[in-house]
């Protein structure tokens, strides 16, 4: 049994100005959830539109008060809900809840079970048919597939851009390059084949240089330490007129003064809930499309179902699994994303790479099982 709500976010944006609305219907922290956000009206909404699904499933209406249903929101900023009151009498049973918006109206989805299938989501489908964008020709070279340089990695995190750097290799770059701190050279000499290195010297501007004016694609973040960041993707953003996909660390980085500000790279960001709820709230926008368009990027929105919307054109990705729920995932993806961005339109790269990054995922996991897959399977199911 299920139960699903939708209204229109202007009602509720005329609802909360009410005298004591607000409190009847919401408790203490979902209030101070909502007040937290950019556009209080619309996460308002969700979590209204949240209760009332939860009330539709009951099967009885609207039964006891609205504050009998508190929506929470775990790690990844997924919602929860905890029931009390006459509505928990009535629902016994653990209550899974789902909502979108497409910036006119919230919807909200509930289920007394684990819903497998996607919840609505704006933007169009990608499927396989849309893979045949990435066909290689006959009559080409290694050239005509881009250069990617991947730029990453710490003492900690010695593996993630070799990840990101095989992701890119098997998903067809042309010429891959893998760029991590001179001191670490040594830890990577014996484990890539195809791959080629460079050392850097913390804000090596030589090097950098060369790397902008050598790339097609930089991608960048897997890994790496907070100290130089920013130095680094300014310098990149002023001189780099290609792509350039951020992940992890280089997302946070960019919620700084004027990171942004007089930028020729095009831009790809891959954040999970907790990264793009950072950069929302940094810039004032916590709706994907809009923020793609403040930020002149292209998003990749990433949970158990991503959004890719560079604010004029959305696409909704339904394909992965549980299995990818795992260390290493996002630093693949990126790898991806790059690879695709040499050959394809920014959009339509995030959007294809998230698409067939999940396809992997489900193919890996038919074969390893869901609890035993690792980054490196899905690579090789490229």
């Amino acid at each position: 049994m299920i139960g699903v709500d939708i209204i229109k976010i202007e009602r509720m944006a005329k609802a909360i100005s009410i005298c004591r609305f607000v409190e009847r219907v919401f408790t203490p922290s979902e209030r101070q959830y909502a007040e937290a956000k950019a556009n209080a009206a619309q996460t308002y909404a969700g979590l209204y539109a949240i209760k009332e699904a939860v009330f539709k499933l009951s099967g009885r209406g609207i039964t006891g008060a609205f504050t009998d249903i508190e929506v929470l929101h775990d790690e990844y900023g997924a919602p929860t809900v905890k029931l009390g009151g006459k509505v928990g009498d009535i629902i016994k049973s653990k209550v899974y809840v789902s909502v979108s918006h497409d910036g006119e109206y919230a919807v909200a989805v509930a289920s007394t079970e684990s819903v497998d299938c996607a919840p609505v989501l704006p933007g169009k489908e990608i499927c396989d048919a849309d893979m045949k964008m990435l066909t290689r020709r006959r009559f080409t070279h290694k050239g005509d597939y881009g250069r990617v340089y991947v730029i990453g990695g710490s003492s900690l995190y010695v593996g993630a851009p070799l990840i990101s750097a095989e992701a890119a290799v098997r998903a067809g770059a042309g010429l891959t390059t893998l760029c991590v701190g001179e001191e670490f050279l040594p830890a990577y000499r014996e484990r890539v084949k195809e791959i080629m290195l460079l050392g850097l010297k913390g804000f090596d501007e030589a090097n950098l240089s060369t790397i902008c004016a050598k790339a097609n694609v930089i991608v960048i973040g897997m890994g790496m330490e907070k100290s130089v960041l920013p130095d680094i993707i300014r310098f990149i953003f002023a001189r780099f007129e290609g792509v350039v996909v951020c992940d992890a660390e280089a997302i946070n980085a960019l919620c700084s003064p004027l990171i942004f500000s007089e930028r020729k790279s095009k831009l790809i960001l891959t954040p999970h809930i907790g990264e793009f709820e950072r950069l929302a709230a940094y810039v004032g926008e916590d709706d994907a499309e809009q923020l793609a368009l403040k930020v002149r990027a292209v998003i990749a929105k990433k949970s158990a179902y991503t959004v890719v919307t560079d604010g004029l054109e959305t696409y909704k990705i339904t394909s992965g699994c549980a299995a990818m729920a795992k260390g290493g995932s996002g630093d693949a993806l990126s790898g991806i994303i790059g690879a695709y961005a040499c050959r394809v339109p920014p959009v339509f790269a995030a959007a294809l790479g998230c698409y067939h990054f999940g396809k992997c995922g489900e193919k890996a996991a038919a074969v390893k099982g869901e609890n035993a897959v690792i980054a490196s399977d899905i690579i090789n199911c490229l």
